[in-house]
């Protein structure tokens, strides 16, 4: 699995651009750019959509093998010590906090 850093800088320096270059079409600081290709910085997701957009790259191929899009496993996975509300009293609870 690769980075998202690596992923832009890859993609950049495919296109024969230099930082400056990245920096003219998107706006972010030629500074922040290099922290983010050398994973120094988590860009936002505006960032990377408008990194993405420059690039002429799809977001979905950009970020597709990158570790920091990928959830954990355990974030699609319910735990199993949280068993789900059977009393009346549990189940209104949890109306009340999902209304």
């Amino acid at each position: 699995m690769t980075t998202l850093g690596r992923e832009i800088k890859k993609a950049r320096a495919g296109l024969g651009w230099k930082q400056q270059d990245l920096q003219a079409a998107t706006g972010i600081s030629q500074k922040y750019l290099s922290r983010v290709e050398n994973d120094k910085a988590d860009p936002s997701f505006s960032m990377v959509l408008r990194i993405a957009h420059a690039l002429q790259m799809d977001l979905n191929v950009l970020t597709q093998d990158t570790e920091v899009f990928q959830a954990p496993a355990s974030a699609t996975t319910p735990p199993e010590s949280a068993p789900a509300p059977t009393t009346p009293k549990a189940m209104r609870s949890l109306k009340a906090r999902t209304a």
